[in-house]
Parts: structure tokens; sequence; C-alpha cells
């Protein structure tokens, strides 16, 4: 055990001496190793993470620009029912995971609309949630692929609560007071608008 540690040791060292080599050589200056050592090593830790940052958020940009330049919605409006809901949005992981826990109630006519980056099978589960929803999986084309219909809250001394996946891909799920898919005669195949 402690040859290889005395190994790791002196196989750095001699990566550091090459690396104050190169680095003296490409910068053309004669500054004391341990020195530009120390300067260089400052910066790297800064550098590293703002180039990753910068080329993780491009990569994401170019392979979802919507996600980062859509407008939120404030509404969602069923077509053929002509019918105009104001919703609250979730677009990021902490409010997929809180959703509407935790709400005593939820005006009528109003709705969490859930935006994710891309379409795939959506599971929700009513833990902590404490009333009653109809839920409304929308796909990227912005048709209703799935209805769940009158979902009623877990109690909350249940500790596992089933999940609801929908049935087809879908990148939005619109959650509503149980009732009101009945109420407004909203169908598989109908278009929204947001």
């Amino acid at each position: 055990m402690k040859i290889t540690l005395i190994l790791i040791n002196v196989f750095a060292r001699v990566a550091q001496w090459q690396s104050i080599r190169l680095i003296r050589g490409w910068l053309g200056v004669q500054l004391p190793p341990r020195a530009l050592m120390t300067k260089f090593l400052r910066k790297i830790p800064f550098v590293v993470i703002f180039i990753g940052a910068s080329l993780l958020l491009a990569v994401l940009f170019f392979i979802y620009p919507k996600f980062f330049l859509a407008k939120k919605p404030d509404a969602v409006v069923f077509v053929k029912q002509n019918l105009k809901i104001s919703v609250e949005v979730a677009d990021t992981p902490a409010a997929w995971a809180k959703g509407l826990m935790f709400r005593n109630s939820l005006a009528q006519d109003s709705g969490m609309l859930f935006m994710f980056p891309y379409e795939s099978a959506q599971s929700f589960w009513m833990k902590n949630t404490l009333i009653p929803l109809d839920i409304i999986f929308i796909s990227k084309d912005k048709q209703i692929i799935d209805i769940k219909e009158n979902f009623q809250p877990c109690p909350s001394e249940q500790f596992i609560c089933p999940s609801y996946t929908s049935t087809a891909p879908s990148m939005y799920v619109l959650e509503v007071n149980a009732g009101f898919v009945k109420k407004h005669g909203i169908k598989i195949g109908d278009a929204v608008e947001f």
C-alpha cells in the first residue's frame, strides 16, 4: 500500500514538471516553476467549470431550443370546445416533483400544465395531493393522447401510492379538477393550444 502511494506521488510530480515545461514553452516565459504552477493552477478550476457549463448549455440549447426560448403560457385553449382555462406552468424538475401537492383547492377552469423537454411516457401519482384530479396527456403536436379521470388523493398514511402512466408518449400534461373532462366533453384526439 505504501509503495503504491509513493509511486502515485512520483508519477504526479513528474506529470507536474512535464506540464510546467510545456506551459513555459507555450507561454514563452522564464518564470520559476513554482510561481508559474501556482498562478496557472489557481485559474484552472474556474476556467474548466466555465467552459464545461458553457458547452453543456450550448448542447442543450441546440437539442431543445424551444425549452429555452418558449414563452411560458398562461392559458390552455381546447379548440373543439372553444374553452380557455388559466394555468400555472411547471417546467423545472422541482416544479414537476411538487405539482399540486398540499393544495386544498384548485380554482374552476384552471389547472397546472407540466412542460417536459421531450416526449416520453409520463407517470404521475397522487402522493400528498389533497384534491381529486383529471389528468390530460398531450403530445408535442398538442393533441390529447390520453386522459385519466377522477383520480382520488392518496391517503397520507398509505406508504406506496399508485402511479398513472400515459399510454403513449406525451410532452405536456395538464392537471385539472376532477370532473372537468366529463363536464366539457374533452376527448382523446382533441387539439389544444397554448
